[in-house]
């Protein structure tokens, strides 16, 4: 069974510089709650389709982690990865859509419950603790922003897709096609 958490903040920023919090590891580290971030080595640099990373939620050693290979890069506005570890599997969206005062930050998670019945009864006990460390974490980097500690360096260029990638969307997301209307593995046109 596949299901959404997500959470969004309004930033008083541009969307290049709230998008370079997100793709830079160390930039997130700051502001994602009891994780710690990994580059694994590859063919690919961190943020672009095809790298891959390990996140380590928990707190004392306590927690799991979690792998993920980019699936779209689309600076300043889209990054997604498919999550890959044992525990988490599914597809993680930072989205960012310019607003009047700044954008608007948007991070989802689409995911696939493990533990079976139990992950599907306990989901909606889960869900509002999920949709808290989104949030609360999205209000530590909305301060960070504020107070110009991030991001720690700017997000990079889009490389050009290897070939077995397809082209990377440009520009803004059409709208109607934000994280809602997306599907686990299927990008917006």
């Amino acid at each position: 069974m596949t299901v959404r958490v997500d959470a969004s903040i309004d930033l008083r920023t541009d969307p290049p510089t709230a998008f370079a919090a997100a793709a830079d590891l160390p930039s997130q580290e700051k502001w994602v709650i009891a994780t710690k971030l990994y580059p694994i080595e590859g063919d690919r640099s961190i943020p672009q389709v095809g790298s891959r990373l390990a996140a380590f939620t928990g707190i004392a050693g306590i927690g799991f982690l979690d792998t993920m290979v980019v699936t779209e890069y689309n600076p300043p506005w889209r990054w997604v990865m498919q999550h890959e570890g044992a525990f988490v599997q599914g597809v993680g969206i930072f989205e960012i859509v310019p607003t009047a005062g700044g954008c608007r930050f948007t991070w989802a998670e689409e995911l696939d419950l493990p533990f079976g019945l139990i992950g599907r009864l306990g989901w909606p006990l889960v869900k509002p603790i999920a949709h808290l460390g989104l949030l609360g974490s999205l209000r530590r980097m909305a301060r960070r922003l504020e107070r110009g500690s991030l991001p720690l360096a700017p997000a990079p260029e889009a490389e050009p897709p290897q070939q077995s990638e397809r082209p990377e969307q440009s520009g803004p997301p059409p709208l109607g096609s934000g994280p809602a209307a997306l599907t686990p593995g299927v990008s917006a046109p």
